[in-house]
């Protein structure tokens, strides 16, 4: 996750941009006002994810398993996991993360090798939910005090040291719990191909097969993939992939809708405004319309 975008719809891949370049770590905070939508869909990246909801509620997706955070819940999630998290529709809700490249947990080949290693391996846990009733709850109030603290002198040094502590615990309870999910790490890294042919290739004209080729696969297992993970047929992923970055355009350019929907994969405006109804609620020019509103009495506030 990167710090949310005026319209409050992200897309990321892999790779994050940190606070610091030279230090690879991002905390953030993130509030989603009831007219706006957050919706961050699937991804992975090396680093390793917490993040506590201090208001209202939060789902998560962690390969293929729906997750709900309540105020006060969170949850790790374990590096190169395939995850989205979103906002309920008409809900407010806000949130607090450390996103962290697992690197820094390395204090030596053997720690890496003894601790890390085995924590962060495809066949260990994809993730861990963090609720203050458990032995999680420490991680949790260890986690809310670093990331309200102003950012000082010494910071990132109170970074590493929150997470050895976080890295300890999850040890100590979980070093030898398996995952319960069921797809291999091959199917896992065929899913991940065919994710990323989807966003690169997603304004193209692009089948099923083309798809499953991407991920050296069968059809009939690329669907199964899709619903392991997404909950969705590519298909379906597809158009709300396309309807996703369509939203980007109209918020961030002043691009007709007809430019927008032949950008972003569409045969044509009319089938673009109407899929956009049935997905975001609303036409494409409301929405544009609404964001704008938005944008301006922020400025006002």
């Amino acid at each position: 996750m990167t710090e949310p975008r005026d319209n409050m719809i992200n897309d990321m891949v892999q790779k994050l941009h940190y606070n610091n370049p030279l230090f690879l770590c991002y905390v953030g905070h993130t509030c989603c006002p009831v007219e706006m939508d957050y919706v961050v869909k699937e991804h992975w990246h090396e680093e390793i994810e917490y993040l506590i909801v201090t208001q209202g509620v939060f789902h998560y997706s962690v390969n293929g398993k729906q997750i709900v955070l309540h105020d006060g819940e969170g949850i790790m999630v374990n590096s190169k996991r395939i995850h989205a998290n979103f906002s309920p529709a008409g809900e407010s809700c806000e949130f607090r993360y450390v996103i962290m490249h697992p690197s820094y947990l390395s204090a030596s080949p053997y720690i890496e090798q003894k601790y890390l290693a085995p924590l962060i391996s495809p066949e260990s846990i994809d993730y861990v939910l963090l609720k203050k009733d458990d032995w999680t709850g420490e991680i949790i109030e260890d986690m809310l005090r670093l990331m309200r603290k102003e950012q000082e002198d010494g910071y990132e040094l109170e970074i590493i040291e929150c997470a050895y502590r976080a890295f300890r615990l999850i040890y100590r309870n979980l070093h030898s719990a398996l995952s319960d999910s069921h797809v291999s790490s091959v199917y896992d890294a065929s899913f991940k191909a065919m994710l990323g042919y989807v966003r690169e290739h997603y304004t193209e004209r692009i089948s099923l097969t083309d798809i499953a080729d991407a991920g050296g696969c069968g059809k009939t297992l690329c669907a199964k993939l899709f619903r392991k993970f997404t909950s969705e047929t590519p298909g379906q992923y597809l158009i709300h992939y396309r309807i996703i970055k369509g939203a980007e355009l109209l918020t961030r350019t002043d691009r007709s809708v007809t430019e927008i929907a032949y950008e972003v994969g569409f045969t044509g405006p009319s089938h673009f405004t109407q899929t956009f109804r049935d997905v975001m609620g609303t036409t494409p020019n409301q929405y544009r319309q609404n964001r704008t509103r938005d944008a301006d009495e922020t400025k006002m506030a």
